[in-house]
């Protein structure tokens, strides 16, 4: 499963934004809305694929192989991360430890464990989390964050860092020699 979702960007609000200067804002109200409804979008999506997910154990099991990899804009331990991966600490529910799903960067060394700069900080919100069926099958993982640039900072447009400002996240995987033909 590849997925997206909304970014930790504010979400317009109508008479809030500035009609010359897009990311400057009227109020911190409008501000706070903003980014309140771009919450909300994220963890419903997270929400969509979590459903998604729960509706493939269900029809396939617990030995169900499920990857779910792309930009979640989401740090571990918030909720859209929680929500999609899954916990029996949230849960309180034992029984649903098979359809917990595993973060592959754990083992990434902290201090390179992050897709993301913003303002000289590193945030780890591209993920891949796979089955617990599936994760026998997982070697390592790798960030590929070297050249990484920080388009927060002062001047750093899009006109002079055009690639992506996410690091791609890589996890490699052994294929059985029962899955080739």
């Amino acid at each position: 499963i590849n997925i997206h979702l909304k970014s930790m960007l504010p979400s317009d609000i109508e008479g809030q934004r500035d009609p010359h200067e897009y990311y400057k804002w009227l109020s911190h109200t409008g501000w706070a809305e903003g980014y309140f409804v771009s919450d909300i979008k994220r963890v419903g999506q997270a929400l969509e694929v979590r459903m998604l997910i729960d509706d493939i154990f269900t029809q396939s099991g617990s030995n169900a192989l499920i990857v779910v990899g792309g930009d979640y804009n989401a740090d571990i331990g918030s909720v859209p991360f929680k929500t999609v991966v899954g916990s029996v600490d949230d849960t309180n529910n034992p029984n649903l430890q098979p359809s917990v799903l595993i973060p592959c960067e754990m083992n990434v060394p902290s201090s390179q464990r992050f897709s993301l700069l913003h303002r000289g900080i590193g945030n780890m919100i591209d993920h891949i989390a796979v089955s617990q069926a599936f994760y026998p099958y997982w070697e390592k993982t790798s960030i590929f964050n070297e050249l990484l640039p920080d388009k927060s900072i002062a001047f750093a447009t899009t006109t002079k860092f055009p690639e992506s400002d996410h690091a791609p996240v890589v996890a490699h995987f052994k294929v059985p020699d029962s899955w080739i033909p």
